[in-house]
């Protein structure tokens, strides 16, 4: 069992998210943007804090929009929890007889769900702020009667059992006899009765010997027995000191782990190793808990949901890089958080979600393969549906209809005939417009394939920054970084990531990929045949034509070179290209010093920006599309 879709409304910064989850989700996004909310969301409503001993939230956790607003007045927080079978049968037959109740099969699909819906409002009658759970139909209607009974929670809980590990993780803690693993592991070995009390001999005579070997520990216990005489006075009391742990409970508990980097180094305790390691241990704790007991404490058929903030805290970039790998191969169902760009490098691009705090609070986006819409149960839909070569599905026992891709004009159209006088058609045909609209920013596995290859080595931190900078090349990266900082305006500072498209893929993929992100985006383009070809080609993949005009400023002098000189800054680059021993440089022709400049580019590129940094002066004459770029994705 898994979660496949979540639905969180009032909560914290959160106004309403809805997002998919898969077997590994990454939520992504800069400070405070939301990615703990969700993770709260998760292990509140999915775990055991309820009744008497509190509900898990507070009524801090509702949202609201402003300071002045009373949260009792609030509809309340609101978490949705889909779980869906990927295949008919996929589900034991114990999971199906077990959660009878409250599953729901699709008659058109034949997959089993069951749909959770947890709240948390003001109730006047209680005067207090008030949890309550129920499960929901496919209709999103609470089932009554035995559904609705409290057993079905617990039996629910027990196929889906959620364990959250902090940022924090305290070794000490972790591998404690209290901890939510390392304690359960140990409580849960069994020492055979014989060897136990052979054990306990051992240890007896140990401790006689420890005792008898300073005459000092008997007088300390001589001396401690006052105590009792003085609590007990018609009674004799002693005192004795015991060394060695003799139950086997208490040999059990102080177990600890030790390491050692290599063979020929000293074996230290866990707590000794610095924090990378630390950190990476807990998580492998995680493993053995589920490998060795997981199924003992609740059922043989559960699926653990791991909640993982931040699994590369502590790690050098190597390690970060590599850590994907293994926190993908972890058991279940896996939703972790991540700030690092060494991280993200690795994960597959439909497993991140990206989180962005706006006005109206946290929104989520990510890149689906399928869009859906709520749309009336119609024969001539389920027709169009059947004909669609697999493009569409239809769930008719949700009025969902699903689409794989970008809905094509021909086939939107064929929909919408579909509804010509229904009594509902004007709904259905806002549903189709949303769908069509939404399904338009579909970026193709090929195109991602494309993005994977090339541009692994800044995937990571372009999808931390609030705004992207497109160019062509590595000249124009060096050169436009330094001409910001030039400016008073470094990119860092403005949340601008500053992408060499060509040589990371293609500019229009990236224009693409930020559509579907809503990440917003300015191209400075070569005012040549491939500049006209990018945006040409980002035309024809759906965009409107007047906003690649908006976005797209292309250098009105044809190519980079031919652009620096335009500018006037002949003299300067004659200077820069004799230093690096072009001593033709200084005499050629203009057309001759522009092949000089395309042959030594990242060389030329890299001191003409730090001479800008220099002198920026020189900054107000370069490249003034890019100054306007720059100028405008900062209002973006």
């Amino acid at each position: 069992m898994q979660i496949t879709r979540l639905l969180i409304e009032n909560f914290r910064s959160i106004r309403k998210l809805e997002v998919e989850l898969g077997e590994s989700t990454v939520l992504i996004g800069r400070n405070n943007a939301g990615k703990t909310a969700v993770l709260d969301a998760l292990r509140i409503a999915l775990t055991r804090r309820w009744g008497q001993r509190g509900s898990g939230f507070t009524e801090y956790d509702i949202h609201l929009p402003d300071a002045n607003t009373d949260p009792k007045l609030s509809t309340g927080v609101l978490i949705e929890i889909s779980v869906e079978e990927r295949a008919p049968g996929e589900w034991s037959e114990a999971i199906q007889q077990d959660l009878d109740n409250i599953a729901q099969i699709d008659p058109a699909t034949g997959l089993t769900s069951v749909m959770l819906r947890v709240t948390y409002a003001w109730s006047a009658p209680d005067d207090a702020f008030m949890p309550t759970w129920q499960f929901l139909n496919a209709a999103r209607k609470p089932l009554p009667g035995v559904s609705a009974k409290r057993i079905n929670l617990e039996r629910f809980w027990q196929y889906l059992p959620v364990f959250y590990l902090s940022a924090l993780r305290d070794v000490s803690e972790e591998f404690s006899p209290r901890s939510q693993f390392w304690g359960r592991l140990l409580k849960a070995i069994q020492i055979p009765p014989a060897l136990e009390k052979r054990v306990y001999r051992i240890l007896v005579r140990v401790n006689r010997r420890l005792l008898a070997a300073d005459p000092r520990l008997k007088g300390i216990a001589d001396t401690l027995s006052g105590a009792t005489r003085i609590a007990a006075k018609d009674r004799t009391g002693s005192a004795d000191l015991q060394l060695m742990p003799l139950q086997t409970w208490d040999l059990l508990s102080k177990a600890e782990i030790i390491l050692r980097n290599e063979n020929t180094w000293p074996w230290l305790p866990i707590k000794q190793h610095g924090q990378g390691l630390q950190s990476l241990s807990v998580m492998f704790l995680f493993q053995a808990f589920v490998e060795y007991l997981l199924k003992e404490i609740f059922e043989a058929d559960s699926t653990p949901l791991l909640a993982l903030e931040e699994p590369e805290t502590h790690l050098h970039p190597q390690a970060a890089r590599t850590l994907w790998h293994h926190v993908s191969k972890l058991a279940g169902q896996k939703i972790v958080t991540t700030h690092s760009p060494y991280f993200v490098q690795h994960v597959p691009f439909r497993d991140l979600r990206l989180l962005r705090l706006t006005e109206s609070g946290t929104e989520i986006r990510w890149l689906p393969k399928t869009f859906s819409a709520i749309v009336p149960v119609h024969p001539p839909l389920l027709a169009v549906v059947a004909g669609s070569g697999g493009t569409l599905k239809f769930d008719t026992a949700r009025g969902r209809l699903e689409v794989n891709g970008r809905l094509e004009e021909p086939l939107y159209r064929r929909l919408l005939t579909c509804y010509g006088g229904h009594a509902d058609m004007a709904k259905a045909h806002a549903a189709l417009r949303a769908l069509r609209d939404e399904s338009a920013v579909y970026v193709s596995d090929a195109d991602l394939q494309g993005l994977d290859t090339y541009a692994r080595r800044i995937r990571g931190e372009i999808f931390f920054a609030d705004r992207w900078l497109l160019v062509e090349g590595q000249a124009e990266y060096a050169l436009v970084s330094g001409l910001a900082e030039a400016l008073g305006t470094p990119l860092d500072d403005f949340g601008i990531a500053l992408i060499d498209a060509v040589n990371n893929g293609n500019p229009q993929t990236f224009a693409l990929l930020a559509r579907a992100l809503n990440i917003p985006w300015v191209a400075v383009l070569d005012g040549d045949a491939a500049g006209r070809g990018y945006k040409a080609a980002m035309v024809s993949r759906g965009f409107d034509q007047a906003l690649i005009d908006e976005r797209c400023r292309l250098l009105p002098a044809g190519d980079l070179e031919q652009q620096l000189i335009a500018d006037g800054a002949h003299a300067e680059l004659r200077a820069i290209l004799a230093h690096l021993g072009k001593p033709d440089a200084n005499t050629c022709d203009l057309p001759a010093l522009i092949d000089l400049m395309r042959n030594s580019k990242t060389d030329y590129s890299a001191e003409l920006a730090r001479r800008v940094k220099e002198t920026p002066a020189l900054a107000h004459t370069l490249l003034q599309p890019v100054r306007e770029a720059i100028e405008h994705l900062r209002g973006l």
